[in-house]
């Protein structure tokens, strides 16, 4: 009786070390997810700001809906794709950057606005990169915080099964 009390103590003490571990990196990965929400947020005021700017610069016409494609306009493919992985711990997701060689209906989204922007609208662009590039990230956080919070509820419920033999 002795024996299967301490295997028991024994099993409990290692689910509770692994919970500490595992409760510690969900924090982590929640700091890390907050971290990139910032991140993403002032990218995004960054670049309005930029776009603003160029506006300004070349006029409100020049910088607006109107250069963006339509219905009517011809067909073509995205700069970069989102790209799925299956990992260990679940699904991960990367950008893929599509070159001109690759897709002939690839367009330079800088191009609809004319052949020499303003250096904002440029900079504008590329905080709006930057923004995807930590949306992707982001998503990939929570991806694994979500698995880590699955793992920690399963051993909860391992654990109180352990307390109640």
């Amino acid at each position: 009786m002795e024996i299967k009390m301490t295997e028991a103590t024994e099993d409990l003490d290692k689910v509770c070390n692994i919970l500490d571990k595992l409760t510690l990196d969900a924090l982590l990965l929640t700091q890390e997810e907050i971290h990139l929400k910032l991140n993403i947020e002032n990218a995004m005021c960054e670049g309005e700001t930029n776009l603003a700017k160029a506006r300004y610069i070349i006029g409100h016409n020049n910088v607006s809906s109107i250069q963006l494609p339509t219905e009517d306009s011809p067909k073509f493919s995205a700069v970069v794709k989102i790209v799925a992985h299956d990992e260990s711990w679940g699904r991960s997701y990367d950008l893929k950057q599509i070159k001109k060689s690759d897709d002939e209906s690839v367009q330079e989204p800088l191009r609809w606005f004319g052949f020499l922007v303003p250096q904002s609208l440029n900079r504008a662009q590329n905080m709006f990169r930057q923004a995807i590039q930590w949306s992707i990230q982001a998503v990939n956080i929570q991806t694994r915080l979500e698995d880590t919070v699955n793992t920690i509820h399963s051993l909860k419920n391992f654990k109180l099964k352990i307390q109640n033999k």
